[in-house]
C-alpha cells in the first residue's frame, strides 16, 4: 500500500509540475485550455518528472541524515523560486484568464519541482566535495591552473578577446560613455551624475587622441584597458581557486565563462562605466576573502588592508552604486574577521569611507565637477508608482495632490507614458529636475522632495496593492529568468552617441570590418540555445546567488556566506533601478556565480 501511495504521489506531482512549466497563460482566456498538457514535449517532461519524483520519494539516501532545518531551507528557497515564476508569468498573462486560480496550481507544481531539483543538486554537491582531482590534472591543466596562473589565464582571455578588439576597433561607443566625454568637453554640464573619475579618464583620452591626430589609436586604449583589467580579474579569481583547491572542472568552466561569454567580450570593447565596475567589485571581494579566511600573518595585514581600501575606493569611483556594497559588506566583514586584525580593519574601514567622502565632496568639486544634491535615478521606482497610481486610481487623486504633482511633473503626460520596463519616460516628465536646474545641482527638487514623499506615502496608504504591483512590474526581470534583457539587450554592437562621433571627435569604426561586427553580433544569438540561454537572463543569476547562500547557511558555513553580500546588494540595487532586466546592471552579480560555486565546492576549510 505504501508503495502505491508513493507511486501515485510521484504521478500527481509530475502532473502539477507539467502544468506549471507549460501552462499557456498568454494566448488564451480559457482556464481549461491554459493547462496545456498535451503535446510531445509535455509528455516527455511528464515521464522525466515522474522518474525524478520517484527517485526523491523512494530512495533512502535523500532522506537519511537530512535535518529538519535543511528541509525547511529547501522549502523556503523553493517557495521563493515559485513565487518569482508566478509573479513573472503574471506580467504577460491573458487579462481574461482567471490567473489567480491557475497560479495556485502552478505554485504547487513549481514548489515540488524546485524542491526535488534542489535536493538532488545538493546531494550531488556533497558527492563532488569528497572526490579528488589529483589524477585528473593533465599537463595543460597543471600549466594553466597551478604553475602559470596569472600569465596563463590573462593570455587565454586576450586570445578570446582578439576578434572583438579587431572587429570593433577602436571601440563601441554608448550613450552614457559619450555623455561622460561630452561633460568633460563642456558640451553638457559636468556633474557627478556619472562617476567623475571615468569622465576625466574617458575625456582626457578622447581629447589628447584628437589633439595628437591619432583618434582611433587613442580611443582604442579604452577597450585595451577594459580587457586588461578583465583578464587580470579572471586571473586573480583562478589564483583564488588554486588556493581554495577548487575542483578543476569548476576552474575550466569558470575560465570558459569569463573568456568566451559574449557579454564580457562585448562590454570589454565598450566605452561605458559598467565595463570597469564589475572587476573592482570582484577584486575587492577576493581581497576581503584573503583577509577573512587565510592571511593570519599579521606582518602582511597592513599591505592587505591597503589593497582592500584601494579596490573599495575604485569600486565607488567607477559606479555610484559601489558605496552600497561597502555599507553592507564591510560591517559584516568586521564582525567575522580575526580578532587580532579587528583594530587594523576598523581603521581601514574608517579611512576608506573618509577617503570616499573627501573624493566625492571635495576633490571633484575642486576640479570643477558639480555635485548633484538629489539624483533622480534614486527615486525612479517611486516615480513609476506615482504614474501607475494615476492609471489605476485616477479619481482617487485629490485636487491638492494633483496640483502639487503637476508642479513637479507634467502629470497628465506622466500617467500616459508609464512604461514598466524603462523609467526614462516618467523621468522625462519632470519639470523640476537636473536638466532644468540653473546651477545643475538639482537643489530645486531637494526643496520639494519631502512634500513629494508625503504625497507618495498618502497614496500608498490608500492603495498599497497598486504600489506593490507596480514594483513587481518594474523589477520582475531580475528574478524571473524567462524574460530577455531589455533596452540594449546583450551589449552594444554599434558605435552610438552622435554628439561624440559627429561633432567633437574623428574616431570611427573601420567600415570594412562591418561584416565581422555583424558576425560577432550574431554569436550572441546562442542565447536561444538550450542550456546556454539562461546565462543571458538576469533572473537566472539571482537564483544562483540565492541557491549558493542557502547551501552555505544550511551547512552552517555562515562566515563564508558573507562573500555573497556584494552580489546580494547588487540584486537589491537592480530591483529599484531605472531599467527592468538590464544585463549591464546585472554584471556585478553575474561575475560572482563562479566564485560562489567555487566556495561551495572548495576542498579547504578555514
Amino acid at each position: 500500500m505504501k508503495n502505491i501511495i508513493k507511486e501515485s504521489t510521484a504521478v500527481l506531482l509530475a502532473v502539477l509540475s507539467v502544468v506549471a512549466l507549460f501552462a499557456d497563460t498568454e494566448s488564451t482566456g480559457n482556464l481549461s485550455m491554459a493547462l496545456n498538457g498535451d503535446g510531445i514535449a509535455q509528455s516527455i517532461f511528464f515521464v522525466c518528472l515522474i522518474l525524478l519524483y520517484r527517485k526523491v520519494i523512494k530512495e533512502k539516501k535523500y532522506w537519511e541524515g537530512i535535518e529538519l532545518r535543511e528541509i525547511i531551507a529547501y522549502l523556503i528557497l523553493s517557495a521563493m523560486f515559485s513565487a518569482s515564476m508566478i509573479i513573472g508569468r503574471a506580467q504577460t498573462a491573458e487579462p481574461y484568464l482567471k490567473y489567480g486560480y491557475i497560479a495556485a496550481v502552478m505554485f504547487g507544481g513549481y514548489l515540488c519541482l524546485f524542491f526535488g531539483l534542489i535536493r538532488v543538486v545538493c546531494d550531488r554537491l556533497k558527492d563532488m566535495q569528497t572526490q579528488s582531482d589529483k589524477d585528473a590534472c593533465g599537463k595543460i591543466t597543471k600549466w594553466l591552473f597551478e604553475e602559470h596562473v596569472i600569465l596563463g589565464v590573462m593570455a587565454v582571455i586576450f586570445v578570446c578577446r582578439l576578434p572583438y578588439l579587431i572587429a570593433f576597433y577602436p571601440c563601441s561607443m554608448t550613450w552614457d560613455g559619450g555623455a561622460q566625454i561630452s561633460s568633460f568637453y563642456g558640451i553638457e554640464p559636468f556633474t557627478d551624475h556619472h562617476p567623475p573619475l571615468l569622465s576625466f579618464l574617458y575625456g582626457n583620452i578622447a581629447m589628447y587622441s584628437q589633439e595628437w591626430g591619432i583618434p582611433n589609436i587613442g580611443m582604442f586604449l579604452i577597450p585595451l584597458m577594459n580587457t586588461t583589467l578583465s583578464a587580470y580579474t579572471a586571473a586573480k579569481i583562478m589564483e583564488l581557486f588554486k588556493r581554495m583547491r577548487v575542483p578543476y572542472w569548476v576552474r575550466w568552466g569558470s575560465i570558459i565563462y569569463y573568456a568566451v561569454f559574449t557579454v564580457w567580450c562585448i562590454f570589454d570593447v565598450t566605452v561605458i562605466k559598467d565595463s570597469l565596475y564589475w572587476q573592482f567589485v570582484v577584486l575587492f571581494t577576493i581581497q576581503m576573502i584573503y583577509l577573512l579566511f587565510w592571511r593570519d600573518d599579521l606582518s602582511r595585514t597592513a599591505t592587505d588592508m591597503l589593497k582592500l581600501a584601494l579596490y573599495a575606493i575604485l569600486m565607488t569611483q567607477t559606479r555610484n552604486n559601489g558605496i552600497f556594497v561597502l555599507i553592507f559588506t564591510l560591517p559584516a566583514a568586521f564582525i567575522i574577521i580575526n580578532r587580532k586584525k579587528k583594530p587594523t580593519f576598523a581603521v581601514t574601514v574608517v579611512m576608506t569611507f573618509l577617503a570616499v567622502f573627501i573624493i566625492n565632496n571635495i576633490v571633484w568639486q575642486g576640479l570643477g565637477v558639480t555635485k548633484i544634491e538629489v539624483k533622480e535615478d534614486t527615486y525612479c521606482i517611486m516615480f513609476q508608482q506615482t504614474a501607475k497610481y494615476g492609471q489605476d486610481h485616477p479619481d482617487d487623486v485629490t485636487d491638492e495632490e494633483r496640483q502639487f504633482l503637476n508642479t513637479l511633473f507634467d502629470y497628465d503626460e506622466l500617467v500616459e507614458v508609464y512604461n514598466p520596463n524603462l523609467a526614462d519616460w516618467v523621468k522625462n516628465c519632470l519639470k523640476i529636475c537636473e536638466a532644468n536646474s540653473p546651477d545643475h545641482t538639482n537643489k530645486e527638487f531637494a526643496a520639494v522632495r519631502d512634500e513629494y514623499f508625503k504625497v507618495w506615502f498618502a497614496q500608498f496608504k490608500r492603495h498599497p496593492l497598486s504600489y506593490i504591483n507596480t514594483f513587481f512590474e518594474c523589477s520582475y526581470g531580475y528574478y524571473y529568468p524567462e524574460v530577455k534583457p531589455y533596452k540594449e539587450g546583450n551589449g552594444f554592437y554599434e558605435m552610438d552617441r552622435n554628439t561624440f562621433t559627429e561633432s567633437m571627435h574623428d574616431a570611427r569604426q573601420i567600415e570594412s570590418l562591418a561584416p565581422a561586427r555583424f558576425i560577432l553580433s550574431q554569436v550572441s544569438k546562442i542565447e536561444y540555445m538550450p542550456g546556454v540561454g539562461l546565462l543571458y537572463r538576469c533572473g537566472f543569476y539571482t537564483w544562483c546567488v540565492a541557491f549558493a547562500v542557502m547551501v552555505l547557511l544550511v551547512r552552517k558555513r555562515y562566515r563564508e556566506a558573507v562573500i555573497a553580500l556584494p552580489a546580494v546588494v547588487n540584486i537589491l540595487v537592480c530591483l529599484i533601478s531605472p531599467v527592468n532586466t538590464c544585463i549591464r546592471y546585472c554584471m556585478p552579480t553575474m561575475c560572482f556565480v563562479p566564485v560562489l560555486i567555487a566556495v561551495i565546492c572548495s576542498k579547504e576549510r578555514t
